[in-house]
């Protein structure tokens, strides 16, 4: 039934294309090819089995398989191209509502070439009416992942309408076990939530209603994703799947700049894991492809690997590394005014701060909310507010730059508030749905569909930042657009071509201001997804300011971002003891440092404290900047009242770095295992906490409730 056609190494990864052969296993709804594509870490070719044919011997399927003469197949191809067209019938197999895949539109793919390209492999499907289906697989970053993406086109004679199209679809999971795999393998997802992201939800197949039915005449989905403009509220674009038996673990993360969806599938013993865009099912998405036209799915990085979800993690966060500045290669420690003036970002009180500050090592001084007026010209206006700046922000930017710093500002361009003379007096310069005005709250969206905005903005925003001088954004976005707006053929796809127009304006942003840091903020972590982290240098990885459980959150989003783009609050105040002090600035080791709090007023003590934190975190900047992540925890499940204790480790060939917060009820002894042997060079945090190699381990002794121990190692020879 499956005849391997085509094989290519990418690193130490092997992809693998089947045809199907011989009888096939189901009710079909054509006469077409079924092409899948499968990933295998390459060292284990020769461990992939030899799969069970059927069932037909089993206690719930002989009786039939003898009555009826019926053949109850284990397992067939999945094609690697799915997509579905208006008309075509959906799959049989009891998925209409829940998953469009395996439609009739993939069964019409009669003819297949597979060509090899100098990055990668290009897979081409037709059909009977036209369509050209292509699928180009190519070696990513450092050979960690591979990058896959589908395009659609139309050669016939008619308009179709498109209703589904996954960017990839990953099969045959896993082709290490003979079955269906009871019991041996588990999904990992990365929930989402404001002030929560990151939180890692692994559960097995059975307990998702996975679990292959006794027949194998139904198809289980567990269809996921985000609509809007914002892809990480709810899960981040990214899920794994791990065969515990086999310890092999398979890994996906989609290029999601706005809505999006995975999907893990099973009809037979199989798994599948496919996404893209949101189908019309689940994204209110429908496209036109008119003859000559062709469509582009997106893109997506899949890799796999021995190990875990972890392993899958440090392989996949290379997706959104992107180029990096001048200004940033030696990740640079900020400073965020927000919790400082809560929204009054004036020069009377952030001129003596930054006089204070130039005794630590911060490049990035930047002024959060509240620079503009707001009595009727706020967001949207930007206008200054002239009272507070009398000799003008160009002139106050130019002291902050004699103060040796990068001067930086707050936006959030996309939207406006009801207040605002924008709002008012242009109304036909917003996305609508049903004709009337799209609005979340106080904010209405800008259509960046319509080349009116986008003159507006060059100016507002672009021209702003040139003519005062501002060398790093931080760009907000405090509100869901919901699943699309009027436009285009489906509320779905009019969102995909504003965000598209978004991206664009994004891009002229960095064309006209080459040196501009952009940092990624969307209510803290909303954004958080690889197509957003490359056009970024750094993301807001959450508006968890001061809470106990920013060690948490920061160690997760550490695994779904690059580390060097991990922006955590570090939040000091001078009632903090030298406990709380370390824990808030330990768990600015987890990425980049923001300090933020009542700096000015801290005493010469906590002073010291926070310019040794800084000398910390310069000297682990090596190993922040390129290097792996495992997290050993044994915590509670409420992160607001959390116990136990959690190690961070961070290491690369040279260098390891450690961070150990303890939360409530800690342990008094803990450890985590070492990739070799290492030595104690540099430590910072609770005196009274003893941190020592003891073989391939690093050991926690003496340790408290809501304190901390970081520690940098290096390897010994």
């Amino acid at each position: 039934m499956f005849t391997l056609i085509k094989k290519r190494r990418f690193g130490d990864m092997l992809a693998l294309w089947y045809e199907e052969t011989g009888a096939v296993a189901q009710p079909t709804l054509g006469e077409g090819k079924r092409i899948e594509f499968q990933l295998i870490p390459a060292e284990m070719e020769e461990r992939i089995i030899s799969h069970r044919r059927d069932n037909n011997d089993t206690v719930a399927c002989r009786v039939l398989h003898k009555i009826w003469d019926l053949e109850f197949f284990a397992a067939r191809p999945e094609n690697a191209i799915q997509f579905k067209i208006s008309g075509d019938p959906n799959a049989w197999l009891y998925s209409a509502g829940s998953s469009m895949r395996n439609s009739g539109s993939t069964e019409r793919l009669k003819t297949y070439e597979l060509a090899d390209l100098p990055d990668g492999v290009l897979l081409t499907m037709r059909d009977d009416r036209g369509l050209v289906a292509r699928q180009r697989v190519c070696e990513g970053k450092n050979a960690r992942f591979v990058t896959v993406s589908t395009s659609l086109e139309n050669t016939g004679d008619e308009t179709l309408a498109l209703e589904y199209l996954a960017a990839f679809s990953l099969g045959g999971l896993s082709p290490f076990q003979p079955d269906d795999g009871p019991g041996c393998y588990r999904i990992a997802r990365w929930l989402s939530g404001w002030s929560a992201e990151g939180r890692p939800e692994i559960r097995r197949i059975e307990d998702c209603g996975l679990e292959r039915s006794w027949a194998g005449f139904v198809q289980r989905t567990l269809r996921f994703g985000e609509l809007g403009m914002t892809p990480v509220r709810d899960y981040f674009p990214q899920a794994a799947f791990l065969d515990e038996r086999a310890g092999v673990a398979w890994g996906a993360s989609l290029d999601a700049f706005a809505s999006w969806q995975l999907e893990f599938s099973r009809s037979l013993d199989s798994i599948n894991l496919s996404g893209g865009i949101p189908d019309r099912e689940f994204g209110h998405w429908k496209k036109f492809l008119a003859p000559g036209e062709i469509f582009d799915s997106g893109e997506a990085a899949l890799t796999v690997c021995r190990g875990d979800e972890q392993d899958v993690q440090n392989r996949l966060v290379g997706y959104g590394q992107g180029e990096v500045k001048e200004s940033e290669k030696d990740l640079p420690i900020l400073f965020n005014d927000w919790c400082t003036t809560w929204g009054k970002p004036y020069p009377e009180n952030l001129l003596p701060i930054a006089d204070m500050l130039r005794r630590y090592p911060i490049r990035y001084f930047v002024m959060d909310d509240g620079w503009f007026r707001k009595d009727g010209y706020g967001i949207g206006d930007w206008v200054v507010v002239p009272d507070k700046y009398p000799a003008g922000l160009k002139a106050f930017s130019a002291e902050l730059r004699g103060k040796g710093y990068i001067p930086g500002i707050w936006f959030e361009f996309e939207n406006a508030v009801v207040d605002s003379r924008l709002y008012r007096e242009k109304p036909e310069w917003f996305l609508h749905f049903d004709g009337a005005r799209l609005r979340t709250g106080i904010r209405g969206f800008l259509d960046f569909r319509k080349e009116e905005v986008i003159r507006y903005l060059a100016e507002k925003v672009i021209a702003f930042l040139r003519d005062n001088d501002i060398g790093y954004m931080k760009v907000d976005y405090n509100s869901p657009t919901g699943y699309g707006c009027d436009g285009a053929e489906s509320k779905g796809e009019g969102l995909r071509q504003h965000a598209l127009g978004v991206k664009k304006f994004f891009g002229m942003i960095a064309e006209a201001l080459p040196d501009l840091v952009l940092e990624i903020c969307a209510s803290g972590g909303h954004r958080l997804s690889s197509a957003w982290m490359r056009l970024s240098s750094m993301a807001s990885f959450s508006d968890a300011h001061e809470g106990v459980e920013i060690p948490i959150i920061a160690a997760n989003t550490a695994g779904l971002i690059p580390v060097r783009k991990n922006q955590i609050w570090a939040v000091l105040h001078p009632e903090d003891d030298d406990d709380r002090l370390c824990y808030s600035l330990a768990a600015g080791f987890l990425g980049r440092l923001c300090l933020s709090g009542e700096l000015a007023k801290l005493d010469e003590h906590q002073r010291l404290l926070v310019e040794k934190a800084c000398g910390f975190y310069r000297e682990a900047v090596p190993v922040l900047r390129e290097g792996n992540n495992r997290v050993t925890r044994a915590i509670s499940p409420a992160w607001l009242a959390p116990q136990g204790v959690q190690i961070f480790l961070r290491c690369n060939d040279a260098l390891a770095l450690v961070v150990l917060h303890a939360f409530g009820d800690a342990p008094g002894d803990f450890s985590a295992d070492l990739p070799g042997k290492w030595k104690l060079l540099r430590a910072f945090g609770a005196e009274s906490i003893d941190a020592r190699t003891d073989g391939q381990k690093i050991v926690f002794s003496g340790i408290g409730d809501f304190r901390t121990k970081a520690v940098l190692l290096q390897k010994e020879d």
